[in-house]
């Protein structure tokens, strides 16, 4: 099959017509007439003629350097060239008998019309209208997420605490022998069941803020656990680090009473410069920027276009679950592209 014949049907999808030449009255909201003749530029040598139309030789070499070297050597000869231009006819010649039994107003050839369409249409709005990201926008941007990029080394725990001041002897004694034998319970539970010592703190850690939470300190450097629950419980989540997630401390004394700590997680330190996330980073804006103004821009159409949903009508259209499934007829509701689909934006 000659690389022409191989040419997606979306060129016929997407540009089909009313007409083959538009008159000279405008078409009405939501009918197009476009022409879909080589002759629509005039002038050149015709290298291939069919009734109505032609392929010229100035189009043929243009296609010819669309090609990479390696496809245009099998063109070298002209039964080869002629191969091609043959082909290109008969495509439009296909193009021409699906005009003339009206498939341009075929459901699903209008539906390719509009999706085609859309995506130009974005485009022409986005891509070529949006300036690129600026060094400036780059670098607020960084400032404003620093600490994506820049943080220190953090660990997560759960922990078990039993509240017993270092001060206290009377009731350090009884709390670390609870410690030992709760440290003992959780030794025996597999190392990765997480849920499983949590509900061993939940049971019987008597730190307000942290119990209803099965134990969780979510994430904190080493500086923040020194400074919230003292400098051993930090040295003890440190040396729990090599080991990994599961790994259980021993019983830690802090001025406050005594810990039984399981490492739940561990991030390294991150210190990455505008330099090292620039590519990433300017790729995020654009999205946001994409979808920002996309989503203003459909703002504006449907303010000029007066769109109005009238909620009544649209009440009574009942739904009827038994009814059988129907050939579809277009593309399903909520189908209206997005520049970047994981950004979320919210309406002006």
């Amino acid at each position: 099959m000659s690389p022409a014949l191989r040419l997606s049907t979306l060129a016929v999808l997407a540009f089909s017509v009313l007409a083959l030449v538009g008159c000279e009255r405008s078409p009405a909201p939501g009918q197009a007439r476009v022409d879909l003749r080589h002759t629509r530029a005039p002038g050149g040598t015709p290298v291939v003629s069919w009734a109505g139309d032609r392929v010229t030789a100035e189009e043929l070499r243009q296609r010819l350097e669309e090609m990479s070297p390696a496809q245009r050597e099998r063109y070298q000869t002209l039964e080869r060239k002629r191969e091609y231009v043959e082909g290109l006819a008969r495509y439009e010649l296909l193009v021409q008998e699906a005009l003339a039994r009206g498939l341009q107003d075929d459901p699903e050839v209008v539906a390719a019309t509009k999706r085609a369409l859309v995506s130009r249409l974005m485009r022409a709005r986005l891509d070529d209208a949006l300036p690129p990201v600026s060094e400036a926008q780059l670098a607020d941007a960084y400032a404003r997420h620093r600490e994506d990029y820049v943080r220190p080394e953090q660990v997560r725990l759960s922990h078990l605490f039993l509240a017993a001041p270092r001060s206290d002897a009377a009731r350090v004694a009884p709390a670390r022998e609870t410690a030992g034998k709760l440290l003992a319970e959780a030794r025996a539970l597999p190392p990765t069941d997480f849920a499983a010592f949590g509900r061993l703190a939940r049971a019987h850690s008597e730190e307000p803020r942290t119990q209803p939470l099965d134990g969780d300190l979510r994430y904190r450097s080493l500086e923040e656990l020194a400074r919230d629950f003292g400098p051993e419980l930090a040295e003890a989540a440190r040396l729990l680090v090599p080991t990994g997630p599961g790994t259980l401390s021993g019983v830690v004394q802090t001025d406050t009473g005594l810990h039984v700590l399981q490492l739940t997680g561990h991030q390294p330190a991150l210190n990455q410069t505008l330099e090292d996330v620039r590519t990433a980073l300017s790729g995020r804006l654009a999205q946001e920027q994409r979808a920002r103004a996309w989503t203003e821009w459909l703002s504006e159409l449907e303010q000029r276009a007066a769109l109005a949903v009238d909620a009544a009508a649209l009440a009574r259209v009942h739904v009827d679950l038994n009814a059988p499934v129907r050939p579809a007829s277009g593309p399903a509701p909520g189908t209206l592209p997005a520049p970047f689909p994981s950004v979320q934006v919210t309406p002006p």
